[in-house]
């Protein structure tokens, strides 16, 4: 039966909610409960009636689900016997409703057979247990930060503020709804960073490597779901790329955190906080989470080299993606000659779009936000946010006062973010060349789109366009939403869904401002910008089989 799955969760869900009323004696909880046995029963009869109408031997049906019938039978009796009018409370009514009890009970244990058929179904599909394996972290990490100890000052936070934490963390995108520095206690600051620490590697990563430290094997179908987290085409190798990335991460995060450590501790002196504040923001950084200990982000710290090179460093390692990092490795212990072709493109491109990124920026705010700064300070500035403007979330210098051309121009790279297989948001630098290569192959009218002499397949093209209409959509709904939901200026609101999307983590002051409908549309497009929309479009259920029907080809006329 099509429905009956669903059908079957949503009255487990209804028999719990009875289950839990029943505890109260108030009328309108008691009014409730009757409302919800009525709505279970109802749904347990409609279930049978379905279930004998698509049965094909209705008889067989009966005799298959005899036990249903009978606990649906005795649960709908139990009902209008309580309803009778004139009933008090006493020894049979308490016989009944512990009959009534035992059906729920037997409804919860047939639901978690369908649980576990829906966990055979996510654990087959790659795609769908990366979403999984997100909502679920985004949900554990949710319930931490509503804990009371999690919050400075005795407050808690509501579930909308902490999901939204907890999904900005998870996602590695740096918006915050509340102040991280003076909002959360030392463990609210922890579950941050375990939230980060687990976003930018990605939990199955983390899951599967505790394997290896158990001694256990991974299974070819948990090396298939990692093949689609760290992009690694090369199956017999995925175990030794997870170790790879494991050891490179925690060993460049350890290395910053070193740095970034001795550095607080000379400008603010030798304390715990100065050391896990150096921890902090480099696990922050390398993941390009935005995340900041400080209330400015990292204003305070513009006019230190030593701090904005370290970050803007960190920042950049983690946006390459492992892939390239694994490839400048091997280069170094010589074991190959020189660099792939996605290599080639994500580090020429990131240079471009880096050292272009720190002249527009310079260029544009020069008689701008960066007016009052000296002239070094003021290249420092420029060359950070051109880094950390398509990925990071950091900033050094403050958003408010932007002209409105700066904040389109700032979309463009956000929009674009870093490398395909690192912890950015947004379409990826890999793509945008893809599609600068079809353009360059259209404007040259060249039957191939080529990049460094490598002819790209139909498929890669494909896969460019669709991630890039998927990003346009995504961002223009989500305009369109937020423009009715929020009162701000219509570039704040472009600013806002184009940084949420590319899990970049800027803002023009809106997120703490935004409605309960914008912080999750904000939700929405950090978590779309995280996974990509090549994972999100993959975990969705496909209807449909492939036909051998042929159709005339037609034609319909362009431009």
């Amino acid at each position: 039966m099509k429905y009956k799955r669903p059908l079957l969760f949503f009255t487990l869900l209804l028999s719990l909610s009875a289950m839990l009323l029943s505890q109260y004696q108030s009328y309108l909880m008691r009014s409730t409960e009757t409302g919800l046995e009525y709505l279970v029963a109802l749904l347990m009869i409609l279930e049978i009636a379905a279930g004998l109408k698509a049965a094909e031997y209705r008889s067989q049906y009966l005799l298959k689900n005899i036990a249903a019938v009978i606990f649906t039978l005795i649960f709908t009796g139990t009902i209008i016997y309580q309803a009778s009018p004139g009933r008090e409370p006493d020894f049979m009514n308490m016989s009944i409703h512990a009959a009534r009890n035992i059906f729920l009970l037997y409804r919860l244990t047939e639901g978690l057979r369908s649980v576990q058929l829906i966990l055979q179904k996510i654990h087959s599909r790659p795609a769908l247990s990366i979403l999984t394996s997100f909502a679920l972290i985004i949900l554990t990490g949710t319930l931490l930060l509503m804990l009371p100890f999690a919050a400075a000052g005795g407050n808690t936070l509501s579930f909308v503020d902490a999901l939204f934490t907890a999904t900005s963390a998870v996602c590695v995108t740096g918006l915050i709804v509340v102040d991280t520095a003076g909002a959360f206690s030392v463990f609210g600051k922890a579950v941050i960073l375990m939230l980060i620490q687990t976003g930018g590697l990605g939990i199955m990563i983390i899951g599967y490597f505790s394997l290896f430290l158990r001694g256990r094997k991974i299974s070819f179908r948990e090396k298939q779901r990692l093949s689609v987290v760290i992009s690694e085409a090369d199956m017999p190798g995925i175990s030794r790329a997870l170790k790879a990335i494991v050891g490179i991460t925690f060993g460049i995060e350890a290395a910053g955190a070193v740095v970034l450590a001795a550095g607080f501790c000379i400008k603010d002196g030798f304390s715990a906080e100065s050391v896990f504040s150096g921890l902090f923001h480099s696990v922050s950084a390398f993941c390009n989470a935005g995340f900041s200990l400080y209330s400015d982000s990292l204003e305070g710290l513009a006019d230190s080299p030593f701090f904005i090179f370290t970050i803007a460093a960190l920042i950049i390692a983690g946006g390459l993606s492992f892939s390239v990092i694994f490839n400048i490795r091997d280069i170094i212990r010589r074991k190959t000659g020189r660099l792939n072709l996605n290599s080639r493109v994500v580090l020429s491109w990131s240079t471009v779009l880096v050292i272009g990124g720190m002249f527009l920026f310079y260029a544009a705010e020069h008689g701008g936000i960066l007016r009052e700064l000296p002239t070094p300070q003021q290249y420092l500035a420029a060359f950070f946010q051109s880094v950390t403007l398509r990925t990071a979330g950091f900033n050094s210098v403050g958003f408010g006062s932007f002209r409105t051309g700066t904040i389109m121009l700032m979309c463009i790279f956000m929009f674009i973010g870093a490398a395909s297989g690192s912890t950015a948001g947004g379409i990826k630098i890999n793509t945008a060349a893809v599609l600068a290569a079809y353009i360059k192959s259209i404007l040259r009218r060249s039957p191939a789109v080529t990049i460094y002499r490598h002819q790209l397949s139909s498929s890669c093209i494909l896969k460019a366009f669709i991630i890039f209409q998927y990003g346009i959509v995504a961002v223009f709904l989500s305009t369109i939403i937020l423009s009715f939901t929020e009162t701000a200026a219509l570039r704040d609101i472009i600013f806002e869904t184009v940084s949420a999307f590319g899990t970049v983590g800027l803002s023009t002051g809106l997120t703490p401002k935004l409605s309960t409908a914008g912080k999750f549309v904000i939700i929405f497009l950090m978590v779309n910008g995280r996974l990509g929309p090549l994972t999100i479009l993959s975990s969705l259920p496909v209807r449909g089989e492939s036909s051998a029907v042929r159709y005339p080809q037609g034609d319909i006329a362009i431009g």
